[in-house]
């Protein structure tokens, strides 16, 4: 039994060390279960071992260790026990960030404000600081450079992703061009909560990167369509 009960303090301090280990690798995370469970289990495991050579003081670490794991997959579950996303919602979130927490996902959807925009409605100004980030969940938008429509944003796509986090001025302008629904999120709200919520950050850049790509893809179908037509032009000429 002896050899039991250090066996159990063994794998105990290695579940201490892998969790540590794997906290400052980022491969999990403090304020998650997984974190909390593997604590959990090796106070439970040491303080097993400690029954063949008992210690008070280590004792009252491990039990204390065991309280305030429990205590924080208990916060955990109570922060996300309650959570419900709308439809619209819930398609953003499948779209564009699939492996977001759901309470880290309200922080996000719960900074902005989903609105009704009307044809025409200008969104972003070539030249202007971009002051807000637009999802479009239904409708479209036109993007213009020098007056000339370049490319067009349908639903499931981002309006001033690139600036939005520097206030940097937009490159194109964006203009509505059917009704429309979308997500605002503003700039100061945006870095706000990114400042607050660092570990949000991988998740904003992969689906902005993803957006951009989609867009200069879109661009590049789009020009590609108009030398074609001005060759047919020519050759017909």
């Amino acid at each position: 039994m002896i050899d039991l009960y250090q066996l159990a303090g063994f794998v105990g301090v290695a579940f201490y060390l892998g969790a540590y280990g794997l906290l400052q690798l980022g491969v999990i995370r403090g304020n998650d279960y997984p974190y909390a469970l593997m604590n959990l289990a090796a106070a439970s495991l040491v303080l097993v071992s400690l029954l063949t050579s008992w210690n008070l003081f280590s004792a009252i670490i491990q039990i204390s260790w065991i309280t305030l794991s429990v205590l924080g997959m208990g916060r955990v579950w109570l922060m996300t026990r309650g959570l419900r996303f709308s439809g619209e919602e819930q398609t953003l979130l499948d779209a564009h960030f699939p492996t977001l927490r759901r309470y880290d996902a309200r922080k996000v959807l719960g900074a902005g404000t989903w609105t009704n925009r009307a044809p025409g409605d200008t969104l972003t100004e070539q030249g202007v600081p971009v002051m807000q980030l637009c999802y479009i969940h239904r409708g479209g938008a036109d993007i213009e450079i020098g007056g000339q429509v370049i490319a067009q944003v349908g639903a499931g796509g981002f309006i001033g992703e690139m600036g939005c986090m520097t206030s940097a001025p937009a490159s194109a302008t964006v203009r509505v061009n059917a009704p429309t629904r979308i997500f605002v999120l503003s700039s100061v709200a945006l870095r706000r909560l990114v400042k607050r919520n660092p570990d949000l950050s991988p998740h904003l850049e992969f689906a902005f990167s993803g957006n951009t790509r989609a867009k200069l893809m879109a661009t590049n179908a789009l020009l590609q369509q108009s030398l074609s037509a001005r060759q047919s032009v020519s050759e017909t000429a």
